[in-house]
């Protein structure tokens, strides 16, 4: 319905993507004023998503004066509400992409039809996938392949892939695993997936005393903020969650429950969004958590790859192998297009997760995999790494001196840069006498979206409250060069300006 689509991927609300979009058509003139809008019902039908999204979209799109309501005709696009002697785009436009979202506007600092800088955290350096050299691995894959293997194999992946992937983790890990414990997978989504549906109770937890010591836990702890996906497919299937505060250090064991068992999801690497890398007592202390309540833990080894600063930390696996879930992606180093990565599974769920995958998928592309073996025999992925680290690093150092040129303390305004030491985004929590009052709520994302920047509030990744988290802004790196990052830079302080 009016060309809207909304993508249940991105870590951005379903709401705030029906208001940009919305807000879109009302900016292109696809919308024009007086238009009528279809009712909050319909709309909600058409799209699949709750009407109180729907209304929300509405309301906020009323208070900036978009669009208004009246009494018993419906809701209507506000007369005046875009300048009349802007030229009318030619043909439709497409109002999911953020580049049409914002096309018909000029705003100062940025050209005509110039797309905005997209901030967007955890994307990689989508130009510089190798692209001749795993298509030359790929061919290779599909040419060797005995006919025999490219029937149904087997779920927990290709025999020649685990036994690279164990060799690998030894190396750049340190982690002692053998290849039969090893488990491939379709991403880090996929391995969440397998151990929520293995292991989570749905409904009554009041089944605690049947279960306990047995392979269902009672509920689900996550960091807050966390991936948004996560916590709304937890949430969707009628898992008990329970919020996990985060502080500077990432998550506090000693104030996890310890009347029930459960599955906790920590990303102590990089902890995502905020940053944080767990210290090695914490690390510690959630394991003895774990073994005290008879708990899980899924570690989510998120920007392993690329930590900028010391050696990495002893993973939580190797304090107790059957305990700990550990999993990785090779698809943020490659390309997420890939959909590949690996859990290390404890003996106690092997069973559980392999029934769990077959339901899924089977298994991964066969061909997909040999090629990964072949890449990590080879040395090619570790030298890939390598070099996207310096890439990183660079984009890294390019964005904190903007950030300082730009939100220096001169004038009362600063900023505190958290989660530099990892990964390939930065998380900002802004200050200072100017900046302290400064909330980033939709109508403040869109200002700075309308200077050529697309920022994402921190607010969006808490699934429960979280003080002072609305003054917090996450900023992507990876996928931007050093022109980009200045220019996005340079947009969200002129967004700022504005506030």
């Amino acid at each position: 319905m009016l060309g809207i689509a909304l993508d249940r991927s991105l870590p951005r609300s379903l709401g705030s993507q029906l208001c940009d979009a919305l807000r879109g058509l009302v900016l292109s003139d696809v919308l024009p004023g007086g238009a009528r809008l279809p009712s909050t019902r319909e709309l909600a039908r058409e799209l699949g998503i709750s009407r109180t999204l729907v209304l929300e979209a509405f309301e906020q799109l009323e208070a900036e004066g978009y669009i208004e309501g009246r009494r018993g005709a419906g809701s209507f696009v506000a007369e005046g509400a875009v300048p009349q002697a802007r030229p009318r785009p030619r043909g439709l436009v497409k109002a999911q992409t953020p580049a049409n979202r914002l096309r018909g506007q000029a705003p100062a600092g940025r050209l005509q039809g110039q797309r905005p800088v997209d901030f967007k955290p955890g994307v990689p350096a989508l130009d510089l996938f190798p692209r001749e050299a795993w298509a030359r691995e790929l061919a290779a894959a599909v040419r060797s392949m005995p006919t025999a293997a490219i029937g149904y194999g087997e779920g927990a992946g290709l025999p020649a892939l685990r036994e690279e992937t164990a060799a690998y983790l030894f190396r750049s890990r340190g982690i002692r695993v053998a290849p039969e414990e090893v488990f491939i997978t379709s991403g880090i989504s996929q391995a969440l997936g397998i151990v929520s549906r293995a292991l989570l109770m749905r409904g009554d937890a009041s089944r605690a005393a049947a279960v306990r010591g047995g392979i269902l836990r009672e509920r689900a702890i996550l960091e807050n903020p966390c991936q948004p996906a996560l916590s709304g497919l937890l949430e969707r299937e009628g898992v008990e969650v329970v919020p996990a505060r985060v502080d500077a250090e990432g998550l506090d064991p000693s104030e996890l429950p310890r009347d029930a068992s459960a599955v906790a999801f920590v990303t102590p690497s990089h902890q995502y969004p905020l940053g944080p890398v767990l210290p090695a007592p914490r690390r510690a202390a959630l394991v003895d958590w774990a073994r005290a309540t008879g708990s899980i833990v899924f570690e989510d080894d998120f920007d392993g790859e690329y930590r900028y600063g010391g050696a990495p930390l002893q993973p939580l696996r190797e304090l107790d192998p059957e305990r700990v879930v550990y999993a990785g992606s090779f698809s943020k180093a490659f390309a997420p297009a890939l959909r590949l990565g690996y859990a290390l599974v404890p003996r106690l769920l092997t069973d559980a997760w392999r029934a769990c995958r077959e339901l899924m998928d089977i298994h991964s592309c066969v061909f997909t995999q040999a090629a990964m073996a072949s890449c990590l025999a080879s040395g090619a992925f570790e030298r890939h790494v390598r070099r996207m680290k310096r890439v990183y690093s660079a984009r890294r150092a390019a964005l904190l001196g903007e950030l300082s040129s730009a939100f220096g303390r001169a004038e009362g305004r600063s900023v505190e840069v958290m989660g530099e030491a990892a990964g390939l985004h930065l998380a900002l929590r802004f200050g200072g006498d100017r900046l302290r009052g400064l909330r980033f709520d939709e109508a403040m994302v869109s200002r700075i979206a309308s200077a050529g920047a697309l920022v994402y509030p921190a607010a969006r990744y808490a699934f429960a409250p979280l003080p002072g988290i609305e003054r917090v802004l996450l900023l992507g790196y990876g996928n931007l060069d050093e022109g980009a990052i200045a220019r996005g830079v340079s947009a969200l302080a002129a967004g700022l300006e504005r506030a």
